[in-house]
């Protein structure tokens, strides 16, 4: 009879000659092909030995850091029509549910942006393929938790640019709320400036703190300083050290020490004569209102004060659908292939709502 054993025996000792006999180089060329193979092979999930990563500092961060514990992650459904969430902190043993698996936090760490990462099943298969990455300013301030509605990126950038901001500079906010301006106001006077927010709540001030400190390893927590109370109280508490540092006198009431405020309140006008009064000359003010009666009982009240109401604003973002459609039933002889596809271009389904008005003032004179 046939060997059997025999023949396996002599083939594999043939196979694994052949195989040591290659050269290495040959392996690193066919990292195409691998990459192929790993892709169709169903994946699996050893179990991983955490070694805690460096975290790094403030001023080393980059949008293509690889993610650590304490991370705040976008992960987008890489099907067609998927959602996207914000998942954080990164904890060791944290994971987020998604309808087609569950994303392990341990599967994230080390990982860089824009990595694709399968969610596990109960099954320990392959459930569906999540893309992550670091979040912006805009998608950080709109999924995280609230505690107050947020000032979204449109009506935030509109401030910025009402401010007329600037690095270096020294802003007041007046409403802390969830602490979303705060962020952008943060980024905007950069690591030498400065941004005071008040708030009247202890508990929305301290939410606000730690949304702040959860941004991308609390990058601009240390130019933000949190104060709770009153606008008038706090103003005084700051304007009192800055005049006596500059040597005005003591029956001054001005002491210019803000290039910039805003006033995120219902009634802005009963803390103007305050903010007036530690805002330097030529600078402005910005109002956040939701409702017009509230821009003209504000424009009302400017007029004992030398703030000229410079604009009036409501900014009205409306997303569009451009993309090239897909013909599915093409007709014969339609065309060159070469030809351009025809287009989708048309307003989005998302409802533009209103938000608010936002009131430039400028302080004219000392």
């Amino acid at each position: 009879g046939v060997d059997v054993d025999a023949i396996v025996a002599t083939a594999a000792a043939e196979l694994e000659a052949q195989m040591a006999g290659q050269d290495d180089n040959d392996n690193d060329n066919d990292n195409d092909e691998e990459e192929q193979e790993e892709q169709d092979a169903p994946p699996t999930f050893p179990q991983r030995r955490w070694q805690p990563l460096p975290r790094r500092s403030l001023s080393d961060f980059s949008s293509d850091a690889a993610f650590a514990a304490g991370d705040m992650v976008i992960a987008r459904e890489c099907a067609r029509g998927g959602k996207s969430a914000l998942i954080g902190p990164l904890t060791l043993t944290g994971h987020y549910a998604t309808r087609r698996g569950v994303l392990h936090h341990i599967d994230i760490l080390g990982r860089h942006p824009r990595d694709r990462i399968p969610a596990r099943t109960s099954q320990a298969s392959s459930g569906g393929t999540l893309m992550v990455h670091h979040p912006t300013l805009g998608e950080y301030t709109e999924l995280s938790a609230r505690a107050r509605t947020p000032v979204y990126a449109k009506d935030a950038a509109a401030i910025l640019g009402l401010l007329d901001v600037a690095p270096g500079e020294r802003v007041l906010e007046a409403g802390t709320g969830n602490g979303a301006l705060t962020l952008y106001l943060a980024r905007a006077v950069g690591s030498h400036g400065l941004v005071d927010t008040v708030e009247r709540s202890a508990a929305a001030s301290q939410h606000a703190q730690s949304l702040v400190a959860g941004f991308r390893r609390a990058q601009f927590a240390p130019q933000v300083r949190f104060h709770v109370g009153s606008v008038d109280a706090v103003v005084q508490q700051l304007a009192e050290p800055h005049r006596e540092s500059q040597g005005f006198p003591r029956d001054n009431l001005v002491a210019p020490l803000f290039s910039g405020a805003v006033l995120d309140l219902p009634t802005p006008w009963t803390v103007l004569p305050h903010v007036y009064r530690v805002l330097c000359t030529d600078r402005f003010v910005v109002c956040y209102l939701p409702s017009m009666s509230q821009v003209m009982e504000l424009v009302r009240a400017c007029a004992p004060w030398p703030l000229l109401v410079e604009d009036v604003v409501e900014v009205v973002w409306r997303r569009w659908d451009v993309r090239a459609a897909v013909v599915r039933n093409p007709e014969p002889n339609s065309g060159s292939l070469e030809e351009a596809p025809p287009m989708v271009c048309r307003p989005t389904h998302t409802p533009t709502g209103h938000t608010a008005f936002l009131v430039q003032l400028r302080k004219c004179a000392a």
